[in-house]
């Protein structure tokens, strides 16, 4: 009996490991971009040194230079990778869901994209071609 009790502890703790709503709040805050690619090139200084990402519960608020984008996130952290979807609510990609993947690790977050309407990426790459942006972002301490 102790034996089963101690399988239902430990399997109870690995579900509340992968809660998407625990998950989220590890994300909350504001994140700058330390670096950045798209379609296998590296993003501009410029481009990196202007990116901010707040995150508050499921909504995002991204801004990269002159354009914003907001919508709603939803993650999956028991998937492997741990599954990102970004839904946008505004800016260039209002109405369209991207899929990705990403890694949370202390105050690091590193996000990998597909195009709207194409399959997560596998890895954290951006070859050419396959219009793959893969991020990496630093938390702000508050």
């Amino acid at each position: 009996m102790k034996r089963y009790a101690l399988l239902v502890l430990v399997a109870g703790f690995l579900v509340a490991a992968d809660d998407p709503k625990d998950e989220l709040k590890k994300l909350e805050g504001t994140w700058t971009m330390v670096s950045g690619e798209k379609d296998g090139k590296t993003l501009a200084e410029q481009t990196i040194k202007t990116a901010k990402l707040v995150i508050k519960g499921d909504q995002h608020d991204f801004r990269i230079g002159d354009e914003t984008f907001k919508g709603t996130l939803k993650v999956e952290p028991s998937k492997k990778p741990k599954a990102i979807d970004a839904t946008d609510t505004e800016g260039p990609f209002k109405g369209k869901t991207l899929l990705g993947i990403y890694e949370l690790d202390g105050d690091t977050f590193k996000v990998c994209f597909a195009k709207p309407g194409e399959d997560s990426p596998k890895e954290f790459s951006t070859k050419a071609g396959t219009g793959h942006i893969l991020q990496v972002w630093k938390k702000e301490k508050k």
